[in-house]
């Protein structure tokens, strides 16, 4: 069947940078979905984005679906044939609406019994008919953070729709989306091309929009950017980082890149760098230049344009910068005359969470959780470090800098507490308090940052949970699910194999009496769960399969680096020793015996069979072992044992009828198998594992 190339460009107004590129994925995701579904699969896709146009290339289109047989059930035999055998009112007109002549009908047999039905075959229809129909739906249902109503306001779309371009092969397809026709034009470049911008096939889109200076695709345009920074970084002896966030973001601001250096006011250096930066990278998007010695008075900004060859552009993102660097400074001068200590009871004032209190409670809170986390994972000596860390960890809340600035949250309060003399333990912890902030965020940088930031999460955790406001589906609007992640990522980093239950407890505990709170137990049953799903992403990420994540996150639920270092174990294990027999023998065990395994110890004078008294020796000699290695948490040496019984394992169950007649002989055989599914899953549920045919 020939197959061609179908391109869809939907042209809108400026999108917002934070809206691309979802947006660019979930229309190709979509696409191609439904194309899929159609009958008319691609080989492949590719997505384009840029400020102003989304664009999908969905390569090798079949030009037609496949022909498909179809059977359509009707009414039963005894309701469509009479006595005689002759078709009744019933046949004739199930017959009739299917369009096919009565004496065509069969016989199947079905759910309900015998029933005639009609088999037809229907003609595959041409793709340029099926995109017609399926493309309007496909990008009326994408979703975005935010959208826009224009006209009439019956249409909802990130932003105003201006053209569309819809081309199968080289014609166009007949279709609507939002109330524009396709065609085969597009425009170029707002400033630097010269008007409308016809498009010949889905093969020349790409380049004919870059020669009417539009790049369509976005890696090419932070390629540009950042060599680009670095030219204009070198000619002033500096470097810029090749941020990939913000670059990404940069590249999704411009159709054509083009980057300008600038300069600021050299005695904004004076500033903490990370006020400096902050106001550069995330206020106004610049990318700062660093010499050998620091940073430097200069940023790179980027223009959706080739050149700023009087200027302009460059003066004024000075200008911009400039000012917000003088805000900075004087919201930097005016915190300095009030010490922390004296904000203290000026977060009375903000509140927390509602029913859980203000900023001065829960500062409280983390000054008592804080010692106790320290204490828990062999940080005694840290644990009045730990305490006043918590007790100053908020102050910064009510400085002008965070207010205006509140990306810096914990940094300024770091900052402000050096420059006030405190120990360096405390302003670290400060500083690092909301480490990680992503999933891709580097943990605290030392033990008392990660104890304060531990007791940050655990508290909100507890709180919300106590009261019911968990997430539910998607909606997160507390973030807890980053909350949860960033706890037991800063736990498996620091390799703190500890069970936090009862340190969540605390926390649990550390809140007054709450209206409405539900019974800590309960709450510890869901938060647990949570966090054990966190972990389970956690491993995830570190690409450890699902079936063996399976296997160790139960064993202990509440200890997340124990968890981990188990799937590590487990994957080193699997590499080095053939697990296929213990799996199966383990799947084999937890089907003889329930849910309800025996606790009883087997009594060696009831053996029968050599294969059971050669097993229970075998297992009675590795027992001990098994036990001081995981006691050791050499996971791996123990899994590797427990493979060792394997062959025991499968002679026993070939030889021996454990359901056997004698009750006395059948409950010490299970004994003995519930006895080595006690060891095993002290160090996983090897059941768990996927055996692959």
């Amino acid at each position: 069947m020939n197959r061609q190339d179908f391109l869809l460009e939907i042209r809108t107004e400026e999108i917002p940078a934070n809206a691309l590129s979802g947006a660019r994925m979930d229309l190709a995701r979509r696409l191609e979905t439904a194309l899929g579904e159609s009958g008319l699969a691609p080989q492949a896709t590719e997505a384009y984005a840029t400020p102003r146009r989304l664009a999908v290339i969905a390569r090798g289109v079949p030009e037609r679906q496949e022909d498909r047989f179809e059977e359509v059930l009707g009414p039963a035999v005894s309701a469509a044939y009479d006595a005689d055998g002759k078709p009744t009112g019933a046949a004739k007109g199930f017959a009739r609406k299917q369009k096919v002549d009565v004496s065509e009908l069969v016989v199947v047999e079905a759910a309900r019994g015998a029933t005639v039905a009609a088999r037809r075959t229907v003609a595959g229809r041409a793709a340029a008919d099926v995109l017609s129909e399926l493309v309007p739906r496909v990008v009326t249902d994408l979703s975005f953070p935010k959208t826009m109503r224009w006209g009439q306001g019956t249409r909802s779309f990130v932003r105003p729709v201006r053209g569309v371009v819809a081309l199968l092969g080289g014609a166009v397809v007949p279709l609507e989306v939002l109330g524009v026709r396709a065609g085969s034009a597009t425009s170029g470049h707002r400033l630097l091309s010269d008007g409308p911008v016809e498009i010949s096939s889905p093969a020349g889109y790409a380049s004919t929009l870059k020669a009417a200076h539009v790049e369509v695709d976005g890696e090419a345009r932070r390629i540009a950017i950042l060599e680009g920074a670095r030219d204009l970084a070198r000619q002033v002896q500096g470097s810029v980082e090749s941020d990939a966030d913000l670059t990404a973001t940069l590249a999704d601001l411009v159709e054509w890149p083009g980057v300008v250096r600038g300069s600021f006011d050299p005695e904004f250096l004076e500033l903490p760098e990370e006020i400096t930066t902050t106001a550069m990278r995330t206020h106004q998007k610049y990318l700062p230049v660093r010499g050998s010695g620091g940073l430097l008075p200069h940023f790179v900004a980027v223009m959706d344009n080739a050149s700023d060859p009087r200027g302009f552009i460059a003066k004024g993102n000075e200008w911009v910068l400039n000012a917000r660097l003088a805000d900075a400074r004087f919201f930097y001068d005016e915190d300095r005359k009030q010490p922390l200590e004296e904000r203290l009871p000026m977060l009375a004032k903000l509140a927390f969470v509602d029913k859980l209190g203000d900023y001065r409670a829960k500062s409280e809170r983390l000054a008592e959780l804080a010692p106790v986390i320290a204490r828990a994972v062999g940080k005694a000596d840290l644990a009045e470090t730990a305490r006043e860390a918590g007790r100053l960890s908020k102050a910064d809340l009510t400085t002008h800098m965070v207010r205006e600035f509140t990306d810096l949250q914990g940094v300024v309060g770091g900052i402000y507490a050096r420059r006030e003399g405190r120990p360096e333990p405390v302003c670290k912890a400060i500083y690092d308090q909301y480490r990680p902030v992503s999933s891709t965020d580097d943990p605290p940088r030392e033990a008392p940052g990660a104890i304060l930031s531990l007791a940050d999460r655990l508290d909100t955790l507890a709180g919300l949970f106590s009261i019911g406001l968990s997430p539910t589906g998607s909606k997160d609007p507390y973030g807890l699910r980053r909350a949860a992640f960033g706890a037991v990522a800063i736990v498996v980093s620091r390799g703190w194999s500890v069970d936090w239950q009862p340190v969540a407890r605390t926390a649990i505990g550390l809140y007054p009496a709450l209206t409405g709170a539900r019974p800590a137990d309960r709450v510890l049953e869901e938060l647990g769960a949570f966090l054990s799903e966190r972990l389970r992403n956690l491993l995830e990420r570190r690409s450890h399969p699902h079936d063996e994540i399976s296997a160790v996150i139960g064993v202990e639920p509440w200890n997340f680096a124990d968890g981990a270092e188990r799937a590590s174990a487990l994957a080193e294990a699997r590499r080095r020793t053939d697990f296929r027999a213990l799996i199966l023998a383990a799947k084999r065990i937890r089907n003889i015996l329930g849910a309800e395994a025996s606790r009883a110890e087997p009594d060696p004078s009831l053996y029968r069979e050599e294969a059971e008294r050669a097993l229970a020796l075998d297992f009675l000699q590795a027992r001990e072992a098994l036990s001081t290695l995981a006691a050791g948490r050499r996971y791996r040496d123990a899994m590797e044992m427990a493979a060792s019984l394997a062959p025991s394992l499968d002679r026993f169950f070939v030889d021996v009828l454990v359901n056997c007649p004698e009750e006395d002989l059948r409950r010490n055989r299970l004994a003995l198998l519930a006895s080595i599914q006690r060891e095993f899953s002290r160090l996983a549920d090897f059941s768990e594992i996927v055996v692959e045919k």
